[in-house]
């Protein structure tokens, strides 16, 4: 029994520095502080430094170029915490990191509310595939899948704070935002969530979400 215990605490000694440099995928909390600051903070300003995100994002936050994110109607939150990851390392993008490099958190948060402020995208008109409705309202438990609807919101235009609008998404950016949560190349998904999810997803399945969420959602549709 002695001798079981200390090889538990030597395995333990010899895991603790990789525990110690572990970080968290984003650094942004959504406290008091943080509500706070996105509460007071000022979309008119944030729509003067907008000006320089138009040449990717559009003059009114929806993007020309598919691979790019439309990001008109995000909600504010989802916005600042991307903008912080992005400022923090915590979400790569060489352009995105260079751009973020001169704001601070207040004009983070004004720009977050500005495109908050803003009409979403309307819905590009992709073809919606019936097979895919299981997995938009009810997962698949099979694979731990949760349903999309149960955090992105039934219509698509999301849920709170870090839970983005995907409905009316370019179908390219989804494409590739889903890819790159299943390569490891975005990490900045807390709990790993979207991770998870995207390694158990074929990459029909992801054509097809991508699809669905581009195309208009009716009632009649969810009843097929």
């Amino acid at each position: 029994m002695m001798r079981s215990i200390s090889a538990v605490v030597a395995g333990l000694v010899l895991l603790a520095p990789s525990l110690v440099g572990a970080e968290p995928s984003s650094e942004v909390a959504f406290d008091a502080p943080t509500r706070a600051l996105l509460a007071a903070a000022d979309p008119a300003s944030g729509g003067k430094l907008a000006e320089k995100c138009h040449k990717c994002h559009g003059d009114a936050g929806v993007s020309d170029d598919p691979e790019d994110a439309n990001i008109a109607g995000m909600r504010a939150s989802y916005i600042y915490k991307q903008l912080q990851d992005f400022h923090a390392g915590k979400r790569i993008d060489k352009d995105m990191n260079r751009q973020v490099k001169r704001l601070d958190g207040q004009k983070m948060a004004d720009l977050a509310v500005w495109y908050a402020s803003l009409p979403p995208a309307q819905p590009a008109g992709g073809t919606a595939d019936p097979a895919v409705f299981q997995l938009v309202f009810f997962g698949d438990p099979t694979r731990d899948l949760k349903a999309c609807a149960s955090c992105h919101g039934r219509d698509g235009r999301g849920g709170q704070y870090d839970h983005p609008a995907i409905a009316g998404q370019n179908q390219d950016y989804f494409i590739q935002t889903l890819t790159d949560f299943r390569e490891d190349s975005r990490e900045n998904d807390i709990y790993s969530r979207m991770r998870l999810i995207a390694r158990v997803l074929s990459d029909e399945e992801i054509n097809a979400l991508a699809g669905y969420y581009a195309a208009p959602v009716t009632e009649e549709s969810e009843e097929e």
